[in-house]
């Protein structure tokens, strides 16, 4: 239930999956509201604040999954999915991984720009780690900007094969990043209990 099977994806790949789209979009929208605000609206430095701290822990979050499918291996496409299908799957999640990793670390470099750190939700104080030029800062915003709406039209197009996947070829892939699948049992131990069954057959037949 907790790790990936072999024809579906376990309950943390799941979790993990889903939290980080949603953070990600809750992000680029809180971010185009807070374009916005000016700086004497009420909420222009708490949104701002609570953007940098849920960007840093959409990162976190990231990495984890990347060492998650690490020590976990993901299960193969569905039979059904076409060759071409898969190499334009796997190219959009590269992408898309690149683009959650990216997002948050240009916008880590833009809030300690000035040497300030980020507050985690009151919790701690993540340290400005790095000094960078007004003009890399510059570059930094604009890459940010572009950055977070091509995620979107990205994700869109992420959602819009999975949903054609499964309403128009009948796939799975949806239904796999849905709902937990146990981990298939040993081929081992089947193969031994499915070969012990037919010795005893064939020899009650001969009785």
């Amino acid at each position: 239930m907790w790790r990936n099977g072999a024809d579906g994806y376990g309950l943390v790949s799941i979790a993990l999956h889903w939290t980080i789209a949603l953070g990600t979009l809750g992000l680029v929208a809180l971010g185009a509201w807070m374009v916005g605000l000016t700086y004497y609206d009420s909420w222009y430095n708490e949104s701002l604040a609570l953007h940098k701290a849920f960007g840093i822990a959409v990162l976190v979050l990231a990495a984890a999954r990347f060492g998650w499918r690490l020590a976990d291996r993901s299960p193969g496409f569905d039979p059904a999915v076409k060759a071409w299908e898969r190499a334009a799957a796997t190219a959009m999640h590269w992408t898309l991984n690149a683009a959650i990793v990216l997002l948050p670390v240009t916008g880590y470099l833009i809030s300690t720009s000035e040497g300030a750190g980020i507050d985690m939700f009151g919790a701690f104080e993540l340290p400005a780690l790095f000094e960078i030029t007004e003009r890399t800062r510059e570059l930094a915003i604009d890459i940010h900007f572009y950055l977070a709406y091509g995620l979107v039209a990205l994700v869109a197009g992420h959602a819009g094969a999975a949903l054609k996947h499964h309403f128009v070829d009948r796939g799975s892939t949806l239904r796999r990043m849905l709902v937990p699948r146990p981990p298939s049992r040993r081929r081992g131990r089947s193969a031994k209990w499915s070969g012990f069954r037919p010795r005893n057959s064939s020899q009650n037949d001969r009785t």
